[in-house]
């Protein structure tokens, strides 16, 4: 498989969102967002369009946290990076940046991603279990900020 633009086209916002949720750095999103395509330039063998996006969000996480290991900066200025064109969404992202990473990744892969539990269960290698309890945190945590017309 050759990445071609219409896999960036499909996948970059995805990959973006996820870099920029884990990293809260718009330069080192960029460099994760540059160094997943890398991967997926190298990685040929996927299944299916399921497979290679469960590929490229788990890909995804596990750069970042490569990245925070060596180069983590707590601050992002979320005006300089759009994400998002959508109202609520723009709402949305700077009180779902705060949220501590478990939290953050099930989140935006069960609303934005449209994940169910037990396939986010497998994407980040956890027990089903676990991401329920993390999906029920979250969604407290974003009620208090937010209030319940969001969730």
């Amino acid at each position: 498989m050759n990445i071609t633009k219409e896999l960036i086209d499909e996948y970059g916002d995805m990959v973006t969102k996820i870099c920029i949720m884990n990293l809260r750095n718009s330069d080192d999103a960029k460099d994760c967002f540059q160094d997943v395509f890398i991967k997926l330039y190298h990685h040929k063998d996927f299944d299916s369009k399921e497979h290679l996006k469960a590929w490229l969000i788990r890909v995804s996480i596990t750069t970042c946290k490569d990245y925070q290991r060596r180069f983590y900066k707590s601050a992002i200025n979320i005006d300089d990076v759009v994400v998002s064109h959508h109202q609520n969404d723009l709402k949305l992202l700077p009180i779902l940046l705060t949220l501590d990473n478990k939290y953050k990744n099930v989140l935006y892969l069960y609303y934005y991603e449209g994940y169910k539990i037990n396939e986010i269960a497998q994407i980040l290698h956890s027990n089903e279990n676990t991401i329920k309890s993390r999906l029920k945190r979250g969604k407290k945590y974003l009620k208090e900020k937010l209030g319940d017309e969001y969730i």
